[in-house]
C-alpha cells in the first residue's frame, strides 16, 4: 500500500505571511507564541513546512491579530492577509502585474498553478456559468472555508474584477464548492 505524501506548505507563503504581512502586526506575545510552536523566524526558513504547524501558527495568528472578531470572519481576513504577504514577495509583485491584464476568468482557470506555488495539496476545478460568475471546487479546505474564501477575494481583487463576491455553496469531506461573482 503506497503511502500519501505528506501535506506541506511552501517557505514562501510562510515568508509573505510573517516576514512581510504580520512583520508589524503580531504583538511581542504571539511572536513568542510563534517561536514556540516551531516558527523561529531568527532562523533561515525552511523549503517546506507540514500542513500540522502552518495551521498551528494561522490559529496563533488569529488569536493575536483579531481576537474580537467572530471566527469565520478571522479567518476571511486571515485569508486576504496570506495573499497580501504573497504579493509582498518579488516574485508576487510580479504576478500581480500579470494577473490584473488577465483579468478573473483566466486567472481563476490558473488557480492550480497558484496553489502549487503555496502547497502540495490543494486542487481546483472551475466551471464558469456565465459571464462573471464561476464555481470553484477546492479539493481541501482543512476546516477553513471563510479562509479560502478571503483568498479568493483576494485573487478576484487582484485580477480586476469588479465588485467581487465569494459565497460557500457546499462542503463534502475535505473539500469546498464555491461561488465567485463580479461585474463582467
Amino acid at each position: 500500500m503506497e503511502t500519501p505524501e505528506p501535506k506541506l506548505v511552501q517557505g514562501g507563503t510562510v515568508h509573505g505571511l510573517f516576514q512581510i504581512a504580520l512583520k508589524d502586526r503580531l504583538s511581542a506575545d504571539g511572536w513568542e507564541a510563534l517561536r514556540e510552536a516551531g516558527l523561529d523566524l531568527s532562523k533561515p526558513l525552511l523549503p517546506t513546512y507540514p500542513l500540522s504547524q502552518w495551521l498551528r501558527w494561522q490559529r496563533i495568528v488569529l488569536a493575536d491579530v483579531w481576537p474580537d472578531l467572530p471566527e469565520d470572519e478571522a479567518w476571511r481576513q486571515l485569508g486576504h492577509t496570506v495573499m497580501q504577504g504573497l504579493l509582498g514577495t518579488v516574485l508576487g509583485r510580479m504576478l500581480g502585474v500579470g494577473v490584473r491584464a488577465l483579468g478573473p476568468q483566466f486567472v481563476l482557470f490558473q488557480l492550480n498553478r497558484g496553489f502549487r506555488g503555496a502547497d502540495n495539496y490543494v486542487t481546483s476545478q472551475v466551471k464558469a456559468s456565465a459571464p462573471g460568475r464561476v464555481e470553484l471546487w477546492l479539493s481541501d479546505i482543512n476546516e477553513r472555508p471563510t479562509y479560502y474564501a478571503g483568498v479568493l477575494e483576494s485573487v478576484l481583487t487582484l485580477s480586476g474584477a469588479r465588485s467581487p463576491r465569494v459565497a460557500i455553496l457546499h462542503r463534502e469531506g475535505p473539500s469546498c464548492t464555491y461561488l465567485l461573482e463580479w461585474e463582467p
